[in-house]
């Protein structure tokens, strides 16, 4: 378990200098959503299995997104990260994760958790690198703030948008990606 977090942090750490010597490689391509979700439930099912969630996919839509594959399953597997360590102690200890097709031909994902939220005055600042917000530091929660600010950048390296919304309880973050062909 822990080398396979060693292995994310690296992953973003690499991911993260890529960008900031403009040597990000990224090969967008058209990828069904439900492939890529299949890879995101391959990659974090044992994870959130030993840490007690539930796990839900509702991505029921033939809808293919214009994204690298790595760098959209990275994305999500941030995102899911995030969610366990924010709501360990949630009273629901479930995370869910939708798709729903937008106009201009876009499609919304989103990832939702049952923990405590994020209140209105940090959701700008959790996509600032290293930014980790007074619940983390307080709660000692681990973690380096470089899994949002990461989440963001390859989102926009793939013309899409992220954006975090109040759940209630818990929070959802969603990506705005374009689609190649709608269902």
């Amino acid at each position: 378990e822990e080398s396979e977090r060693l292995s994310r942090l690296i992953a973003n750490v690499l991911q993260l200098a890529r960008i900031g010597r403009d040597a990000l490689v990224l090969e967008p391509r058209a990828i069904a959503i439900g492939a890529l979700m299949a890879m995101v439930r391959e990659r974090v099912a044992t994870q959130v299995e030993r840490a007690g969630f539930a796990f839900e996919v509702d991505c029921a839509t033939e809808a293919e997104i214009l994204a690298d594959p790595d760098a959209f399953v990275q994305i999500v597997i941030n995102l899911v990260d995030n969610a366990l360590k924010f709501s360990a102690n949630a009273a629901q200890q479930r995370i869910l994760i939708g798709c729903d097709v937008m106009e201009r031909n876009q499609l919304c994902v989103r990832v939702r958790d049952f923990g405590p939220g994020i209140p209105k005055v940090q959701r700008k600042r959790i996509f600032d690198l290293f930014y980790r917000g007074p619940e983390a530091k307080a709660n000692a929660i681990s973690g380096t703030g470089i899994g949002l600010a990461l989440v963001q950048r390859l989102v926009q390296a793939m013309n899409g948008k992220v954006e975090v919304t109040d759940a209630n309880p818990g929070a959802e973050i969603r990506i705005v990606m374009p689609m190649r062909r709608a269902p």
